[in-house]
This record gives structure tokens, sequence and C-alpha cells, in this order.
């Protein structure tokens, strides 16, 4: 079993992980991912593998999985796909201790997955029952595998508004956002001094998960944080810009 985990690490090493100009075919499928954006690349990571055979009940082509730091930022994804028996294998970023900010985990810290139902347009929290190596705790060049897993309840039954990604920002970022309803929706961004800066959306959307793209090239560096009103209910989160 540890020989065929450690030949499964070596692809997914090779694969997903590569940083490459020439994709496979396999890279394209996995890094397609509609509902999450791609988390920032710092040159650092951990491996998550999550073996095919783990899930009580797998995911379907079109699902995505994604990985969460402490402070609720996305710092790896993946679309799950049939190939490799379902295998799926993740690069958790790690934090670049060059800047400032914090781009991604920190050692020591506990990480938290995700799964993007796109049938039910539903997100769904995943529960790790079993390590057969590691643990959901990042360590640079650390590996995590995953033999047994379970989805245990679902994110989606009130307005949502997720983390933007990348994070922090140097010309574009993701905002996302899950609406339990049909309703009008104002999405906008504020400086640090409660400013309006930017309206991002205003406009009616259908009940699911919606992304909005925002470009960052007109604006300074800084901290800004980013609303949501809707449903009567006002939702906030914060991002930071580079430049």
């Amino acid at each position: 079993m540890k020989k065929s985990i450690l030949i499964l690490l070596s692809f997914f090493s090779l694969t997903v992980f590569s940083q490459t100009t020439e994709l496979s075919s396999y890279q394209k499928k996995t890094m397609n991912t509609e509902r999450f954006a791609r988390a920032v690349n710092t040159g650092a990571n951990h491996t998550l593998l999550i073996l095919g055979s783990a899930w009580k009940t797998s995911p379907e082509l079109g699902d995505e999985i994604a990985v969460y730091d402490s402070n609720g930022n996305m710092v790896g994804s993946v679309a799950w796909v049939p190939e490799q028996e379902g295998h799926a294998g993740i690069a958790i970023w790690g934090d670049d201790e060059t800047t400032p900010e914090k781009e991604g985990m920190v050692k020591g810290e506990k990480f938290t997955i995700l799964l993007f139902d796109k049938s039910e347009d539903e997100m769904f929290e995943v529960k790790i029952e079993e390590f057969k190596t590691g643990e959901d705790i990042y360590v640079k060049d650390g590996v995590t595998v995953v033999g047994q897993a379970s989805i245990i309840k679902s994110l989606s039954q009130k307005l949502e508004l997720f983390q933007n990604a990348p994070n922090p920002v140097q010309e574009n970022t993701s905002i996302s956002f899950y609406m339990p309803t049909k309703g009008k929706v104002k999405l906008y961004l504020s400086n640090s001094l409660g400013q309006e800066v930017m309206v991002l959306a205003d406009t009616t959307y259908d009940k699911g998960t919606h992304s909005v793209q925002m470009s960052a090239k007109s604006l300074s560096a800084g901290i800004y944080f980013y609303k949501i009103e809707a449903n009567n209910v006002t939702l906030t989160k914060q991002m930071t810009l580079v430049k």
C-alpha cells in the first residue's frame, strides 16, 4: 500500500504541481475550475492527496474541491475528474515570507476541505476520517494522504459571501457568493474609511453560486472591504491590494 501511495504522489508531483508551460490533458482538466479561482502560487506548498477510494459517496464530473486556511482564504483547488481512479491531488500553497501580507498557509496551521457539488449547486464541508499519511496541518513540503472522507453538511442554506481569490490582489480577483433564493444583489467595494469606491454588481441573481470578476488596476494599494447586500442581509469580507 505504501509503495502504491508513493507512486501516486510521484505522479501528482509531475502533473498537478508541475509549473511547466506545456500542460497535459489531465492538468488542463483538473485546473479548469469554474467555482473556485486559482490560489496564489507562492512557490511553497504542501501536497494533499485524496484517494479515489476514500469517498463514501464519490464526487461526480464537474464537482470541485478546495482547501481553506484558518482565515477563510482559499489556498488550493482542483476540479475532480474520474481519471487516475478518481484520486485528487491538490497543492496547498504556503505563505510568501518575503511579503507582509498573508498569501497562504503558515507552518502548523490547520486547513479545511470543501466540496462544490455542481449538479446541486451547493457547497459541502468534507470531514477527514482517516489519514494514510500526515494530517490536516500545513507543513512546507509536507504530504497528507486521505484514506477516508465523508461529506458532512451543506454550507449553502443561506446567503454566503466567499473569500476572494487570489488574495492579496495585484490586478484581478474573483468574488463568489451564494444566493439561497432569487433576489436583488448589490456587491460593492469600500476603502478603509468606509467610502464606496466601486460597484461590482447591482442586479438580480437566480438561486445558486455566482462569481464576479474585479479589476484592481485603478485602485491604490491597501486594505479594502467588499460587501454584499441581498435578502435584507449584509455580509462583509476584507481583501488586500498590493502593487
